[in-house]
């Protein structure tokens, strides 16, 4: 998408009918129709306005929005559903939290009747929120000519129907596995890479929940010294996965992170790094070709995990590079090309996980069409989904966008917070913690409460084939994300991701 010329300006308010802090204006952005950012924003300071650039053709818009009743979501605007030209927002100031009101219920509707026709009957509750929303929807539309008053009644008919979306996607998709054989191929998994320090205790509860793990490749820490390879930390957690029967995937083969290149590697050409990358892959994949058949081929290639600075051509070759020398290496691998950010909110900014790229950045969704465009093989888009700032509703439809291409989707990497007690971090995470899904800080309960919902939807989908949890214990990649803590004591979300397993055999 390319800028018009015009701009569309918000005016945000919340419940109380007073703007909207800057804080969330800051994160506004206007999207494509397959809500992929384009464009970031301008906030006009203590006003509760934002002023985006309208692009050329069909748009939306997203910002976070602290949404009373319901949490602290990202929330859209997309005109009920047909998109806003920039012809038609020139010279107004949209009252956004009316539009994204109006849009949700929209889309709601839209999906309950997609599922009625495929058979799913909602429920009473679901019925009640959303006759309420509308209801509500209604009183705001009448009130147009008064913002504050107009923005109370959408924000309270956005709650009701944002609790209603999630409990018709929730519904559906336990209506879907009612009607479906047990799926006996899907992997819940995690990564393992805790087994080696914590033995067999940990062991026991992994394998009490899960039947898939992770298995560490990072070159930086198997190849310290150029051509000393050290894979007994993969070996040891591979011995205790076939031990035990849990299936394995190795991850990642390629990443252009710090955390993934070798020191030595550093300031090496692009066609030294083809030719090292080639060799390692080879070498990785063969060695262990008859235990390890899914491979994370290539990690974050996107734009987001660049330090090398590569173009985006090149950085599809590279995933080339890293599918193709896979296959050649075993011909029964299953590639997986893995991806974060899959709402592509760094698009609108320009910036991967460390700086300004200089150039349009390119969303995970664009990524996985240049990568069938160009011809490139492999199996399964991987998606990353650590503390997602959007409802279950939007991850269901984030889903969908993703199985349009008829490859399997593994959600390679998720976690959210069962606490918000401060850890001492590496800064580079962004944690997210400061907006709380169903306005509650993050605790025990709320975490199996989005488990439960999470898992749900994936278990639903045909094209969803593995969900893997990051990490397995704390401490946690996410802190306190962990399925256990660090006395390796089970959490409530432990328990509750075992009942719902255990409810699908």
């Amino acid at each position: 998408m390319k800028p018009s010329g015009s701009d569309v300006r918000l005016a945000v308010l919340s419940s109380d009918g007073k703007p909207v802090s800057e804080t969330d204006l800051a994160d506004a952005m206007v999207l494509d129709m397959d809500s992929m950012p384009a464009f970031a924003q301008t906030p006009e300071t203590g006003t509760g306005t934002v002023v985006l650039p309208a692009p050329d053709g069909q748009f939306a818009i997203c910002l976070p929005l602290n949404v009373a009743g319901f949490g602290h979501v990202y929330v859209y605007a997309d005109n009920g559903g047909a998109g806003y030209s920039a012809a038609e927002v020139a010279d107004k100031t949209l009252n956004f939290t009316f539009e994204a009101a109006a849009s949700r219920a929209a889309a709601v509707v839209r999906a309950e009747n997609g599922f009625r026709d495929a058979g799913t009957r909602p429920s009473s509750d679901y019925s009640t929120r959303m006759a309420r929303a509308q209801e509500l929807l209604a009183g705001a539309r009448s009130k147009r000519s008064d913002e504050a008053a107009c923005a109370k009644l959408a924000t309270a008919s956005l709650s009701e129907s944002l609790h209603a979306g999630e409990m018709l996607v929730v519904e559906h998709a336990r209506s879907r596995i009612a009607a479906s054989p047990k799926r006996e191929g899907f992997l819940f998994g995690a990564n393992g890479f805790r087994y080696v320090d914590l033995g067999e205790k940990y062991a026991e509860l992994f394998g009490g929940l899960l039947n898939f793990v992770t298995l560490p490749f990072y070159r930086a820490r198997t190849e310290v010294e150029e051509g000393k390879r050290d894979f007994s930390r993969v070996a040891k957690i591979l011995e205790w996965a076939t031990r035990d029967g849990l299936e394995v995937k190795g991850h990642p083969l390629v990443w252009f992170h710090r955390a993934g290149i070798p020191k030595w590697l550093e300031g090496r050409s692009y066609e030294e790094f083809e030719a090292t990358h080639r060799d390692y892959v080879l070498d990785a994949v063969g060695r262990f070709r008859d235990r390890v058949k899914i491979w994370d081929v290539i990690n974050e290639a996107h734009d987001w995990a660049n330090d090398l600075d590569y173009s985006q051509e090149q950085l599809t070759e590279m995933t080339r590079l890293a599918a193709d020398v896979t296959r050649e290496a075993d011909p029964e691998a299953i590639r997986v090309v893995n991806s974060c950010w899959t709402w592509g909110e760094y698009v609108a900014t320009d910036r991967n996980y460390s700086r300004t790229i200089g150039r349009p950045a390119r969303s995970v969704l664009q990524y996985i069409r240049d990568l069938i465009e160009a011809g490139v093989e492999f199996e399964a888009i991987g998606l990353q989904m650590y503390y997602p700032t959007r409802d279950l509703f939007e991850i269901d439809r984030q889903l969908e966008r993703f199985s349009q291409f008829g490859k399997a989707v593994h959600i390679t990497e998720l976690g959210v917070s069962s606490s918000v007690k401060p850890v001492k971090y590496d800064p580079i995470v962004d944690v997210h913690i400061k907006r709380h899904w169903h306005g509650r800080p993050w605790n025990e309960a709320d975490q199996a409460d989005w488990i439960e919902g999470y898992y749900t939807l994936c278990y639903s989908k045909p094209t969803v084939e593995a969900a893997t949890w990051w990490d397995f214990c704390d401490p946690s990649f996410i802190p306190h994300g962990g399925f256990v803590d660090e006395k390796l004591r089970p959490k409530e979300g432990y328990r509750r991701l075992k009942q719902l397993i255990e409810s699908w055999a």
